[in-house]
């Protein structure tokens, strides 16, 4: 399965808390889901320097499964939840944010919660792949803000559990076994000069069986 994960480059939104916004943000947000989603299966792009028609095009070019906006929110600095978009009420994208919305909602401070249809925005409009548009939490609050900024890792591992869940795939959490064999292949310099994200090749894994026994 492709994921696209589109965060937010709107560097001129400002965080009521922590001098940073919500572009900065959101690229943590980002980075921490495409770390879980990698862990879990899923193959994933993390696009964080083009604008937003840019992303669309390189995601229907690339054949996307789901199509994610990482962003949030801001209104009179008193809000604070989590809002979803998607193109309908009918469609894959709208149970894919089902699913995401059953995960994050939870934990993110706020409950003026929301998921609803926006076909008129672009990114949900123009994306060949289903599209689930997140508005993680307010920004403008100063406590929203303060969770947000020091929360991405929640947020990224909850947005992998509603995709993991949208999909059927197990959900494999952080430390758990695969975690354990890249820190051993590591220790053994096994992974060396290799992609550890990447396809591996027949040359690369007899490089790997060629350090398994004792060669340099």
């Amino acid at each position: 399965m492709k994921i696209y994960l589109s965060p937010s480059d709107q560097t001129g939104n400002l965080y009521a808390y922590g001098g940073t916004n919500e572009a900065a943000q959101c690229r943590r947000f980002a980075d921490a889901a495409q770390r879980a989603l990698e862990r879990c299966g899923f193959e994933v792009k993390n696009n964080q320097t083009f604008d937003m028609y840019a992303r669309v095009a390189e995601s229907n070019r690339w054949n996307s499964d789901l199509h994610v906006c990482i962003h949030t929110n801001a209104f009179d600095g008193t809000v604070s939840g989590t809002r979803m978009f998607a193109f309908n009420t009918t469609g894959s994208g709208y149970k894919a944010a089902q699913a995401i919305f059953r995960r994050l909602a939870p934990i993110t401070p706020g409950s003026s919660e929301n998921l609803t249809a926006r076909p008129g925005l672009y990114e949900i409009k123009v994306s060949n792949a289903p599209c689930v548009y997140i508005e993680v939490d307010f920004h403008d609050n100063v406590e929203a803000a303060k969770w947000l900024i020091s929360h991405p890792t929640e947020i990224g591992e909850a947005i992998c559990q509603g995709i993991c869940d949208h999909f059927g795939v197990a959900y494999a959490a952080p430390g758990g076994a695969e975690d354990a064999a890249l820190r051993w292949a590591r220790e053994k310099g096994l992974l060396d000069g290799l992609d550890e994200n990447g396809a591996v090749t027949g040359a690369q894994l007899m490089r790997v069986l060629y350090r398994l026994h004792g060669n340099a």
